[in-house]
């Protein structure tokens, strides 16, 4: 019994400390030494960060401090500032693609330029060139150059509208040659066209004096050929027969005009509006197949859009 008291003595003499304040006795373990210490050293970092703190407010107290952040950030932008501007400037166009359509009357003249007298039997109010064109203008010389080179594709359709009850045909009583001839076998006719449909190649080269790398942006001025192959030749004509009764007749034939042909162009613009002239450069017929020599010409309005 004696030796177990012993014992507990020493262990509570290990784990307790008395300790002496304002008259009172507290109780330390050893753990709890430690984690004051802890404490201590964690309360004077506080300590430190809060004078700090306090610090800082007091330097930038006032009106001004709300605006330290937005001002600490400007500055920090401005050191890192640089120009992107030129990675997303645009190029100089030097080749646009074009669509154009044109649209104006057209009519027969001699090598002299001068009406053809197959013009009397033809109605120049009604007699009209239609001309769609796909292609690419490019400048020549660089983005600054005025000079532009417009090639393509297109598709034409010239009408010469016939009155006085004529038409086109081979003529018998000229050895089978092309001529304007009466229609026969109709009372009254109401309406003779002859429809001719070319595809057309142009090659044009312009002078434009549009902002550098715009194209059809100022006063345009061109001049080139169109070379041209006729696909469809075709007379149609419609009245009533000697019973009164609805006749209409359509007549495929070449009428011995040339496949092939090629005519000098003058161009007239500003910005998307165009005005054109075109005569070919080869007689319309064959030689020796008409009764003049006579050479398909127009004056057309249209527009090109890029």
């Amino acid at each position: 019994m004696k030796t177990f008291f012993l014992f507990s003595t020493l262990a509570l003499s290990t784990l307790v400390a008395a300790q002496e304040s304002s008259g009172e006795a507290q109780f330390v373990l050893p753990q709890q030494a430690t984690f004051t210490d802890t404490v201590y050293a964690e309360t004077e970092v506080t300590e430190e960060v809060l004078s700090w703190n306090d610090d800082f407010s007091a330097a930038y107290s006032g009106p001004d401090s709300t605006q330290y952040p937005t001002e600490q950030y400007d500055t920090t932008s401005e050191e890192f500032d640089f120009d992107v501007s030129g990675f997303f400037d645009e190029t100089p166009k030097t080749k646009v693609g074009v669509f154009g359509f044109h649209l104006g009357p057209n009519s027969l003249v001699l090598s002299d330029r001068s009406m053809a007298s197959a013009m009397d039997n033809i109605n120049a109010g009604l007699s009209w060139e239609t001309r769609f064109f796909s292609g690419q203008k490019r400048r020549v010389g660089g983005a600054k150059s005025p000079v532009q080179f417009e090639t393509g594709l297109g598709i034409g359709a010239s009408v010469l509208s016939f009155k006085n009850g004529m038409t086109i045909d081979k003529d018998p009583m000229m050895f089978g040659a092309a001529n304007l001839v009466p229609i026969s076998g109709l009372s009254n006719v109401r309406r003779s066209n002859w429809n001719i449909g070319t595809f057309d190649v142009p090659a044009i080269l312009h002078l434009d004096f549009s902002p550098k790398g715009t194209f059809d942006e100022g006063l345009n001025i061109g001049f080139g050929v169109i070379g041209r192959m006729r696909y469809l030749s075709q007379a149609r004509y419609v009245g009533n027969d000697l019973d009164g009764n609805y006749y209409r007749e359509v007549r495929t034939n070449g009428f011995h005009t040339r496949l092939f042909n090629y005519a000098l162009v003058g161009q007239l613009g500003y910005k998307k509006l165009k005005i054109t002239g075109k005569l070919e450069q080869l007689p319309l017929f064959k030689d020796n197949y008409f009764q003049e020599q006579v050479y398909l010409g127009s004056i057309t309005i249209g527009f090109s859009l890029n």
